[in-house]
């Protein structure tokens, strides 16, 4: 595992488990702007080392705001697949009501995309899942 950059809410994280998988660990939220811009550096990461997987560990995420789920519907999801990411495994947010409303913000565009999706509760099993081990 090799730490790519850390940010103020989340760390960046190069796995080449049998593939590459970018691991997304967040910290908190950190409002908005924040949210968006370490999305946009993610994107940016699984682009340049042409990563198959995203792992993304939820667990200290922090509530989502409406705008920033619909956010990652519309714009980052289609924009995943578009780099090549075919798995995206969720350790879920500790958040029970942040879990639900990103599953639910989710599915509809996850249906159309070539991306495999899969919820967990720890980060062991979401890496070993994320690249078929």
């Amino acid at each position: 595992m090799l730490l790519l950059t850390s940010l103020s809410s989340v760390s960046f994280y190069l796995h080449n488990i049998g593939c590459r998988a970018l691991e997304a660990r967040w910290s908190d939220h950190g409002g908005s702007a924040v949210f968006r811009e370490s999305i946009m550096e993610g994107l940016a990461l699984a682009r340049q080392y042409q990563a198959e997987c995203w792992i993304a560990d939820d667990r200290q995420l922090g509530p989502m705001l409406p705008a920033d789920l619909e956010w990652v519907a519309t714009d980052v999801l289609p924009a995943l697949a578009e780099s090549g990411i075919r798995r995206l495994a969720i350790v879920e947010s500790e958040d029970l009501l942040n879990r639900e409303l990103i599953q639910e913000a989710y599915i509809p565009p996850l249906e159309a995309l070539p991306i495999e999706v899969r919820h967990f509760t720890d980060l062991p099993t979401a890496r070993a899942w994320a690249c078929g081990k």
